[in-house]
Order: C-alpha cells, then structure tokens, then sequence
C-alpha cells in the first residue's frame, strides 16, 4: 500500500478496473439484500413496531448499529482492501443457509429470524466472493448487528432485577436516614403520603446494562488487540451498570424525600444520563488500569516495606 493510498479516504484507486468492478459488485450485493429484507420481508414494519412497545424500548440502541457496524468497516477498509481475495465455494452454504432462514422467517413472520438471517447473508456473501481474509475483517463489524436482535431470556431477567434494586435502595434508604417501606417493587415513604417510588421494568437497569455492554464491546475492538483485555471491558460493564441503576433509583428516592413526589418525575428526565456519564468515566477507568503491571507494582510496594523493616 503506497503512502498516497494511506493519505487518501478511499482505499482503492478509482481508476483500477477491479476495483470498480468489486465496488459495483458491493453495491449491488447490498441494494438486493435491502430489496430483500426492507421491501419484501418488511423487517422495518415488524422490527419498527416493536421497538415503541415498553419492552422493546431496552434496546433503544439499535437503530444505531447500522451506523457503528458502518462505521467499524470503514475504519478497517485498507486492511479489507489489502486482504488477498478468492472465491471460497463452500461458504455458498453459507449462503443458501441464510436464504432459507429468511424464507422461513418471512413465511412465519419471525421477524427476529430474518434479522439472524440478514446478518449472516451480510456476512456470508463476502465471505463466497472474497474469501476468509475479508470475512475475518467483517466479522465483528457485521456481528455486531445481532446486539440489537432482542432476546427474550434478557428481557424476562427485568422482574428480577427490579425486584433486587428495589430491595437493595430500600436498604441504602433506611440506613441514609430516609425511611422507606418496600412492597414488591415499591417504595413508600413512612409515613405514607410523602412520596411513592415504583421501579418499573425500564428501571430495572437491563437497558442501562445492555446499552454498556454494547458502548464496552465497540470500545474494547476499537482500542484493545488483546481478546482477553476486550471481555475484561465487556465484564467490567455489568456490575458498573447495575451499580448505575442503583445509585439513580436510590437518588430518586432522596429527592422525593426531599422535595416531594413532583420532584421525582423530574429527576427522572436526566438522572439516566447523569448517571451514565459517570458509568462510562468508571469504565475508562478500568480500560486505564488494563496497562499497570500489577505483579511489578506489588513488587516494588512489597519491597519497599522489606526495606523500611531491615532499615529499623
């Protein structure tokens, strides 16, 4: 790759017959797959609907993943440029597979089986024109996708976990000094009258959870080469997510106390991205602490007391 080619936006030369012809050939890969899946499957409709309904507003995130998978390819387009290209014929199964999932999909109306099944199409057909190489650079960009594919079993841990962070702030409650009685996934103030706090599923913190996961992964490809540094983030995200929700419900609490049941609906209005900046500087910091040497630094601590001790 020349230094001009590295200085420019575009990874290819305009004027290269292949190149034209490999970017005709994306181009047309891509408009039948949209043709496929947005006009005749009518994945915007069935997918469009459930993200207004309560449940599906946990993954809030989703219409931006197309974007960040976008925008994760273009950052590696001259590593996928570069790839050496073949044409691997077994990963046509691949693709066969993916067309026969979206017909049983589209025919059963299991509009979560054609998001599957897009994903793998996206990813199959360059694996079949280009090789493993470009599919190996496409892996995780196009991966990505399925982090706005709702599973059901995350969805249904909201009662749990509402149930626990109600408890828990019940408890951070009553020992700040703001007496609280909890029933179910309520928090009444004693006396009654006060203010009522309910911690509903979008409160249980699956969405703030989700939404971190998601920020840690893109993060961790992004700025880490080590796989074992990239899940640490991922790891990390859960209980600083959790952690999050706590504090916000626990907050609400004290402002009601406070400043009486009116206060709490405003607080809500921000508290979410109040307490998530602070989720996300938490996570930096752990991404930070991911380059110390802890086994030379307990050397040189444990060292120095030896020294101090033969001194005396």
């Amino acid at each position: 790759m020349t230094a001009d080619r590295k200085q420019s936006l575009l990874p290819f030369d305009l004027g290269d017959r292949q190149a034209q012809l490999n970017l005709a050939l994306g181009m047309v890969v891509l408009g039948l797959i949209g043709y496929l899946y947005l006009r005749m499957g009518k994945l915007y409709y069935y997918y469009g609907g459930y993200l207004t309904l309560e449940v599906g507003q946990m993954y809030s995130h989703a219409p931006l993943m197309p974007l960040v998978a976008a925008w994760l390819i273009w950052r590696k387009r001259f590593e996928l440029f570069a790839a050496p290209r073949r044409l691997t014929a077994w990963a046509l199964v691949l693709v066969v597979g993916a067309l026969v999932m979206f017909f049983v999909g589209h025919k059963a109306t299991q509009w979560r089986l054609l998001i599957i099944s897009m994903v793998l199409l996206l990813w199959a057909i360059p694996f079949y024109l280009w090789g493993w190489q470009v599919a190996k650079w496409l892996l995780f960009p196009v991966g990505i996708l399925l982090l706005a594919v709702p599973v059901e079993m995350i969805s249904e841990l909201s009662s749990p976990l509402k149930r626990l962070v109600s408890a828990t702030s019940a408890m951070l409650l009553n020992l700040g000094g703001v007496p609280v009685e909890l029933d179910g996934a309520r928090l009444y103030s004693v006396p009654h009258g006060r203010f009522q706090l309910e911690v509903a599923d979008a409160c249980s913190g699956i969405r703030s959870l989700i939404a971190l996961v998601t920020l840690a992964m893109v993060y961790g490809y992004v700025s880490r080469d080590k796989q074992w540094q990239r899940w640490a983030l991922v790891v990390a995200a859960v209980p600083l997510a959790m952690l999050g929700n706590l504090v916000r419900v626990t907050a609400s609490g004290a402002v009601g106390n406070a400043y009486g049941q009116a206060a709490i609906g405003t607080f809500d209005k921000f508290s979410t991205y109040v307490v998530f900046i602070p989720a996300i500087a938490a996570l930096l910091l752990v991404d930070s602490l991911l380059d110390r040497d802890f086994g030379k630094m307990w050397a040189r601590w444990s060292g120095g007391k030896g020294g101090e001790a033969a001194a005396r």
